[in-house]
């Protein structure tokens, strides 16, 4: 992990109130804590999928789906991947081979997805993204496909683990070969356009980790949808999260309104998964 540093945001403190759902699960008997919240937004539908929950031997697991495609469409798609993954990771073995076993299921979850029937009878219309992350003992394992995205907060910096699987990658590595002006890259209006989900033909773009990363007391793990990060830049939300780092579940409860506020009007549905490593 190579953090960056940020400056704190001077945003007031006082989200203004808004309705959100919100599914607190902690369990006293564990020393790793999670809490997960969705908020819809302004949109009319909820896409997005969360589920997180405890395995074998204490592994504590998070998966987060933004769903693609029609109303019914979007949201068959990421709860069938969401809830797909979480039966899987709920049924480990922590001692078995985790990242070999993330990347065998997103590929079965990505032929499912591709073979969901759509309103319309078709098959490989919908999609979604999926982030995934199991905790076992101190060892983190991770998987994403999409642009929802997995931070890793450690005391006072934030770190994106994940990319987001968008054209965004080809314009980028264009400008770097120097066959395309940083202006031109930045304008395209294909930009944010998604290159890798649940639901194609063929999954080939695909991040995990091969070597777990060791956590230290006191890590707190975010997987989001995109609705977060695109109203709140990594220094509001570490800055969100240090104010309410001691109670994940208000934590998990405010990022989601801070994200709305912040909109203004416009804002997609919003979800957050929070797991706290406490030993």
């Amino acid at each position: 992990m190579k953090p960056t540093l940020f400056g704190k945001s001077k945003e007031n403190d006082n989200p203004i109130g808004c309705e959100t759902t919100v599914r607190i699960e902690n369990d006293p008997m564990h020393k790793t804590e999670y809490a997960q919240s969705s908020h819809i937004g302004t949109r009319e539908y909820q896409q997005d999928t969360t589920r997180a929950g405890r395995g074998k031997a204490g592994v504590l697991f998070g998966v987060l789906c933004d769903g693609m495609g029609g109303l019914e469409d979007g949201e068959a798609a990421s709860r069938m991947a969401a809830e797909d993954f979480a039966q899987a990771l709920s049924e480990a073995d922590p001692d078995g081979d985790i990242p070999l076993l993330l990347n065998d299921l997103a590929h079965k979850v990505n032929a499912l997805v591709f073979n969901l029937p759509s309103q319309t009878g078709q098959s490989g219309v919908s999609g979604t993204t999926i982030t995934a992350a199991m905790i076992t003992g101190d060892r983190l394992f991770w998987i994403s496909a999409g642009d929802s995205r997995i931070y890793i907060i450690r005391k006072k910096e934030i770190v994106s683990v994940t990319r987001d699987h968008s054209y965004s990658l080809e314009l980028d590595e264009l400008v770097r070969q120097g066959r395309l002006e940083p202006e031109k890259a930045a304008e395209d209006p294909r930009r944010n356009a998604l290159i890798s989900y649940l639901g194609l033909e063929r999954l080939e773009i695909l991040d995990y980790n091969s070597k777990a990363f060791i956590l230290e007391a006191g890590d707190i793990v975010l997987l989001c949808s995109d609705g977060l990060y695109r109203s709140l830049d990594d220094s509001e939300i570490l800055d969100i999260m240090e104010r309410h780092s001691d109670n994940i579940e208000e934590c998990a409860r405010v990022l989601p309104i801070y994200a709305f506020d912040r909109a203004q009007g416009n804002q997609d549905n919003t979800s957050v998964i929070l797991l706290k490593y406490n030993f």
